[in-house]
């Protein structure tokens, strides 16, 4: 009897070391496919493989520590590199899924700075593809990307700025003109002077551009109000806008003799020290004002 029961436990010994040495030489051989797959640049074929090489490894004690030691460092890289091709390849839906999946499988492993640089690549990802989108003249879906990516990360003047032009490609200037103010703050808050100055300048434009389109349809209140904020954005004044003002000044007040010559001349005494109009101001204020 004893005999037998030795002979039992020596054949399950044995059978167990046979089943281990064959499983432990699959886990290799799935992994360097996994490698070759990830040289050939077949990243799915490398996660599948990897990560069927690393359920095995998980269920054999012996034979397979250092393979699995590596599918640990290597199966969160593989789904990085695929999300990488991905993003390269300019299929940003399929990165933004995979990117997050990179980071799930990196915090998995403990891989503390691929998952932050998994996390980091995901408002890149949307950055990168509203540019592309504005560039295409897809401004609406531009703005939702750049909103996608703002809502990550806050402090991205640039993507700010380009949000602002899209706007104002779509004719939403006065929502265009919060942005870019939104885009100095952070601008100025982060050091970004170059940005700044551009959004600056785009919003001056944009009042310049309105002040302009008032003179042709003779709103001359609309001319002073949009010149004079101009000016307020301005770091260096223009003749050009101190002109619109004094016109609109000007007319605003010739508008009025009729009627009320005490507001008229109001408007007249603006004008007083414009180079071009002043001349004519003060024979308004002469004929009108005493």
């Amino acid at each position: 009897m004893k005999k037998v029961v030795l002979t039992l436990a020596l054949t399950g010994l044995f059978s167990l070391n046979l089943y281990s040495q064959d499983d432990a030489n699959k886990v290799i051989d799935l992994f360097n496919q996994a490698v070759e797959a990830e040289k050939a640049e077949n990243f799915a074929l490398a996660i599948a493989k990897a990560n069927e090489a690393y359920t095995i490894a998980k269920t054999v004690p012996e034979g397979t520590e250092e393979v699995k030691a590596n599918l640990e460092k290597a199966i969160p890289q593989f789904y990085f590199k695929k999300a990488k091709k991905s993003f390269d390849d300019s299929k940003f839906e399929e990165a933004l899924t995979e990117f997050k999946q990179a980071a799930e499988e990196a915090k998995k492993f403990n891989s503390t700075e691929l998952e932050k640089e998994a996390i980091e690549s995901i408002p890149k990802v949307h950055l990168t593809q509203a540019q592309k989108l504005f560039e295409n003249n897809d401004f609406e879906g531009a703005i939702t990307a750049f909103d996608k990516a703002l809502a990550i990360d806050t402090t991205n003047a640039q993507a700010y700025l380009i949000k602002g032009e899209s706007l104002l490609k779509l004719g939403k200037n006065e929502e265009a003109v919060a942005v870019f103010e939104k885009t100095v703050e952070i601008a100025n808050a982060t050091e970004k002077t170059s940005i700044a100055n551009n959004a600056t300048t785009r919003i001056v434009s944009v009042y310049t551009r309105a002040a302009a389109e008032a003179q042709k349809t003779k709103k001359w209140a609309d001319v002073v109000s949009n010149a004079e904020k101009a000016l307020s954005y301005k770091p260096e004044k223009t003749a050009q806008l101190f002109q619109l003002v004094d016109v609109g000044n000007l007319q605003q007040g010739a508008a009025l003799v009729a009627t009320n010559k005490t507001k008229a001349c109001q408007f007249f005494k603006k004008v007083v020290n414009d180079p071009k109009l002043k001349e004519t101001a003060a024979q308004l204020i002469k004929s009108t004002c005493n």
